[in-house]
């Protein structure tokens, strides 16, 4: 059963337009879960038609891997959005729709007839969900990006590769196109989230999710160095914990992780006990990171001595989170991910089969599946418009109760036993939508690692001193049970009698052996939503492994393809996976939750950071299952496009700018805009193909334009002439940002021990139901009274009796 189909014939109905891959990602979320998703292009195709990767190396619009991966599932038409014919057309099919998933560039809304004040007025029934680099309002909202400018102007480029030693090269993106499927959770989590809302109370509203806001809530403990400590961090330097790098072993590349300190025990012992390891330099996870580089030399020739995968099994046999830095080939290979059966053989027109990646999750009841395969140009079309839309899904039962508040998940209650980051991110995002979360930290776990290292407020350790905590458990609630207590874990059970949904990411079976698992929880409230986020997943032979966001960075693919061209894989910067698997999560708990409005039905869901993040490698994959061939690193540049590059600037040796020419006109407004109107004439740069082949020359213009201009001065006169730019932004950028002030993302709540702080706030806005972080981050089980007597009726005499005996603190 899915959210397509929880009453015959019913199902949620989704508009899609715009181009490339944001919009489009978000509307597959919601198709493969069962959503009639049409999608309207412009005469000329997605963009997406035309970046392959195409059998043969030959392009054909009806070929492309990309685009295949991407509209699975969708019915597609045509139709022009800036003449009146096209306009009506939209109109027609938002007269029946309820959602709307868009990214036209702002500039180009009215235009088209997507101004969403207008859309939300004539169609008061519909959600309006749109996708923009600097969003809908504010001082650059008119500017233009692409994916080279959301790593650059959210902050995630200034970071990577991590622990660079060459400061001469530019700040480098992620393969692919991470930043437009990040945004693209978002568009799709919200529009959920908004529909659920209007099932309830028949209005709609428009939804602004930003890119450069979604890239810049993710950036892991970097955005705090600035404002908790005055720290401006960036790619250059070691890792401030060790070991922690990728190393050569007899037959490829591994990645090495051990910074707790009973891993690092535990690979000395793997290594014979020898002599260094016990020299001062090494004593704990901090000394190793300042002593890296003769960490390095002492451990190379022992890692020489193995072979990845043996290493591998034997390092994750003793708890260590050693992980292969796999090409795309071991990834179809691997007989974990066969065993999940991720990937997903599938039959398209032209291409015959492939072998796709499957869901970001597993869901207990809702059904994920590909059923229809992507459309030709303009296929149906006739259709569309020859018939009529399926009708609205609709409340099991009728209705459920209108919303007890403002916010779309008021109402909705979370216990949350994650920890470290992924999970809480997850979270967070779930309490800014109103949901109460409550944070139950354990003795087991307490405090949770993010509590006890860097930044803290102004280098003070402490207790609630720790930027990283007090970012992404923003708007939760703290309590402290001892779950070796069994009397704690009886707690436990009452408190989920009372809530909506539970979330773990600790490893596979331990909620069970907690006497926590989704089998005796559904006993207590038979609609529960539960989800275990952990490494490798609840089945499968590595399910046992032991999994962080950087060893999933090197196991899907991303330290493999993410590069300079010729060089050696790279770090990505940021733990990337474990803010993509926490909005993975918050994706499905909305599925989910729609699915139990819808049913009646609660379900377990069982999430892979792995898989979560090879959902979003379908580019280096599909090269591989198409082509037979490991994509090439390709640094800042893409493979169609130039310039498109992260040029150095006038200023210190870290100022950079971004720039992107994707259209013949904005190639003639670059030539114009650097002064030297006569390289539009130029033969070498005369069509985007010549341009790409004469790459190193026109690189080497453009660097010597921005060298000796301010950052800002390169990226203002290349936006007003309409090409994308903008600057290599640091977290001391953003936290100053004035376009981020304006539209209210940077937020400073009263904290009880930091005071006022600048964090990370909210990527979007919805217009409806207004979200905003509601309080500070909770300091250690500060709501254990509260809670405990508001939901469970304890007496402040019992809870004090529970406290004396160590059940709760």
């Amino acid at each position: 059963m899915s959210v397509g189909d929880a009453v015959a014939g019913d199902r949620v109905r989704v508009v899609e337009c715009g181009s490339g891959v944001s919009a489009a990602y978000a509307a597959k979320l919601m198709a493969d879960v069962g959503a009639d998703v049409v999608k309207i292009e412009s005469p000329e195709g997605d963009v997406t038609r035309r970046r392959g990767p195409f059998p043969d190396d030959r392009p054909d619009p009806e070929a492309s891997g990309l685009f295949t991966y991407l509209n699975i599932n969708k019915r597609g038409i045509v139709a022009d959005l800036t003449t009146p014919g096209g306009r009506q057309r939209l109109d027609e099919l938002l007269a029946d729709a309820d959602v709307l998933v868009h990214n036209v560039p702002v500039t180009d809304r009215v235009a088209c007839g997507l101004d969403p004040e207008a859309l939300t007025a004539r169609f008061p029934q519909l959600v309006v969900t749109s996708i923009s680099m600097f969003g809908a309002q504010g001082p650059r909202a008119h500017w233009k990006g692409y994916e080279l400018v959301a790593s650059n102007a959210g902050g995630w480029a200034f970071l990577s590769p991590g622990a660079s030693p060459s400061p001469e090269l530019p700040p480098l993106k992620p393969f692919g196109a991470q930043c437009n499927f990040h945004a693209a959770g978002y568009a799709a989590f919200l529009s959920l989230a908004a529909f659920r809302h209007r099932l309830r109370t028949g209005v709609g509203q428009a939804v602004d999710v930003s890119e450069q806001e979604a890239v810049a809530a993710m950036l892991e403990m970097n955005f705090m160095h600035w404002t908790y400590a005055g720290r401006e961090t960036s790619r250059l330097g070691a890792r401030a914990l060790g070991p922690w790098f990728i190393a050569d072993c007899a037959d490829g590349k591994l990645f090495t992780l051990a910074v707790e300190e009973e891993q690092w025990q535990r690979l000395v012992a793997m290594m014979g006990t020898p002599e260094w390891a016990s020299e001062e330099v090494f004593q704990d996870r901090l000394a190793r990171g300042q002593n890296m580089d003769v960490l390095r030399l002492f451990m190379d020739d022992w890692l020489r001595t193995w072979n990845v995968d043996d290493l591998y099994r034997t390092a994750q046999g003793e708890r260590i989170p050693f992980a292969p830095v796999n090409t795309m080939r071991q990834m179809y290979e691997n007989e974990h991910l066969r065993d999940r059966r991720f990937f997903v053989a599938f039959e398209q027109p032209g291409l015959g089969t492939l072998q796709l990646p499957g869901a970001p999750s597993k869901y207990g009841r809702t059904t994920w599946s590909l059923r229809r395969p992507a459309p030709r140009l303009g296929e149906h079309t006739a259709e569309v418009f020859g018939g009529a839309w399926p009708t609205s899904a609709r409340l099991h039962g009728g209705q459920l109760g209108r919303p007890t508040g403002s916010r779309p998940l008021d109402g909705i209650r979370v216990l949350d036993f994650t920890a470290v980051w992924a999970g809480p991110f997850c979270t967070q995002n779930l309490a800014h939508l109103g949901a109460e979360v409550i944070r139950v930290e354990t003795t087991a776990r307490s405090p949770c690692v993010t509590r006890v290292i860097p930044p803290f407020a102004d280098d003070e350790p402490g207790p609630g001193r720790a930027g990283y905590y007090n970012q992404y458990n923003q708007g939760k609630r703290s309590i402290v049970l001892n779950l070796r207590e069994p009397e704690a874990v009886t707690l436990a059970h009452q408190l989920v009698a009372h809530c909506d949904v539970v979330t773990d990411n600790f490893a596979a079976g331990v909620m069970d052996r907690l006497g926590l698992g989704y089998d005796r929880l559904r006993e207590i409230k038979p609609d529960l939503v539960q989800i275990s986020m952990s490494g490798y997943g609840q089945t499968g032979p590595f399910r046992g492994f032991l999994g962080y966001g950087p060893p999933a960075s090197a196991l899907s693919g991303l330290f493999a393809l993410t590069g300079y061209p010729g060089g050696e894989p790279a770090e990505i910067g940021v733990s990337y996976p474990d803010p993509n698997a926490g909005l993975m999560g918050a994706y499905a708990i909305m599925v989910a939750l729609l699915h139990r409005d819808l049913t009646g039905e609660g379900q377990y869901i069982d999430q892979s950071q792995w898989e979560a993040v090879l959902v979003h490698m379908a580019e280096g994959l599909l090269e591989w299952d198409m082509r037979g061939r490991e994509p090439e690193r390709q640094g800042n540049h893409d493979p169609l496009l130039a310039p498109h590059e992260t040029y150095k600037s006038a200023g210190d040796d870290d100022k950079w700018v971004s720039i992107v020419v994707a259209t013949e006109e904005e190639w003639q407004a670059l030539a114009g805009a650097i002064g030297q109107p006569e390289l539009a004439a130029d033969e070498r740069f005369a069509t985007a193909e010549r341009r790409k082949a004469n790459e190193a020359a026109l690189d080497a213009i453009v660097t010597a334009w921005t060298s000796g201009r301010d950052r800002w001065e390169v990226a203002e006169t290349l936006q007003r002439a309409g090409v994308a730019a903008f600057p290599s932004m640091s977290n001391k950028d953003l936290a100053e940002d004035p376009h981020l002030t304006a539209r209210g993302f940077l937020v400073q709540l009263e904290h009880p021990v930091v005071g006022r702080r600048i964090h990370a706030g909210i990527p979007w806005t919805m217009s409806a139901t207004p979200c905003a972080v509601q309080h500070a981050a909770p300091l250690t089980g500060v709501d254990t009274d509260e809670i405990l007597g508001r939901l469970l009726d304890l007496s402040p005499a019992r809870i004090s009796e529970l406290r004396a005996a160590q059940v709760v603190y």
